[in-house]
């Protein structure tokens, strides 16, 4: 499928805001909740981050030790290579071990002649095949959508039918560093040059409630490789889309990673427990809620 952001979810998105500014979260939940008659349906968007992306697998643990359901999940880049372990049927302890040892062998090797990138990330189909075999979407327990750029249309492709592998492939291929992954046909790249957190895709699924994970730098350094270099570009270049991607979330999940680098795994520890750490931060008014409303069950994805 190949996605434009209709008129209506901006709408949506400008009115959920508005509803928004006039009271505080847990206002606004409550609020939501009696409108609803039930727990919200949760939609989780896995925000693009190169190896800062460990970090999700903290924001998965966190989910699940304040046993909040979710209903609805997206992934962009680094977010789409969690989030297929997660919807996979990996969570708790298990991502968590996995997430502590993922390193660049484990994502990709060199081109011995780089035509279309420096490096290929095949390997990653290999790690996924080992811990959730090879699945299509319908086979997920839970409604999976991946983000990632056709490279020659210029549009962004939702992938939510089909294999699950080469669309994660696909979309964790960072132009300049791992080559296109082609597609029926087709040729694709990271999905983060056009929507770094997927939130929008989330509420037309039909999700009540969307949060996001944003992995970006809130203060600017002086690239000092390749890799730095076309980690700037891509966040000049999305500046723009990310402030709509804001929009469309109705919470933020934003981990520190200021102090770290986004291409280097030896500092997996840590990114799991900042992410975990911002998202207690972040849920403790939904925690909240979840004890103020006992009676009140979650209803399954559709």
């Amino acid at each position: 499928m190949e996605h434009a952001v209709p008129q209506k979810s901006i709408e949506q998105s400008e009115n959920l805001q508005a509803t928004k500014g006039v009271r505080n979260l847990w206002e606004w939940i409550q609020d939501l909740v009696h409108r609803l008659g039930r727990k919200p349906k949760i939609g989780l968007a896995l925000g693009a981050g190169a190896t800062w992306g460990v970090a999700h697998v903290g924001v998965l643990s966190a989910f699940k030790e304040l046993n909040i359901p979710i209903s609805y999940l997206s992934g962009c880049s680094a977010g789409s290579f969690v989030g297929a372990l997660y919807a996979g049927g990996v969570e708790g302890k298990e991502l968590e071990a996995y997430g502590m040892k993922y390193g660049w062998r484990d994502s990709g090797r060199l081109n011995y002649v780089p035509k279309m990138g420096l490096a290929t990330n095949d390997r990653m189909a290999s790690y996924l095949e080992e811990r959730i075999g090879d699945p299509e979407f319908k086979d997920l327990r839970l409604p999976f959508y991946v983000v990632a750029t056709n490279l020659t249309t210029g549009q962004m492709k939702v992938f939510k039918d089909g294999p699950v592998i080469p669309a994660v492939r696909a979309s964790c291929a960072m132009p300049g560093i791992f080559a296109p992954v082609a597609i029926d046909g087709e040729m694709y790249c990271d999905g983060g040059l056009l929507d770094m957190v997927p939130c929008n895709i989330l509420r037309e699924a039909g999700a009540d409630m969307v949060i996001g994970v944003e992995l970006r730098r809130s203060i600017g350094k002086r690239p000092v490789n390749i890799f730095e270099v076309i980690s700037r570009a891509f966040d000049i270049a999305v500046s723009g889309q990310l402030s709509f991607d804001k929009q469309a979330a109705d919470l933020m999940i934003r981990p520190n990673v200021d102090d770290l680098n986004e291409f280097a795994f030896n500092r997996n520890h840590i990114l799991i427990e900042r992410g975990k750490q911002a998202t207690l931060d972040e849920l403790k008014q939904w925690h909240k809620l979840h004890t103020a409303f006992p009676e009140v069950q979650t209803e399954p994805a559709s």
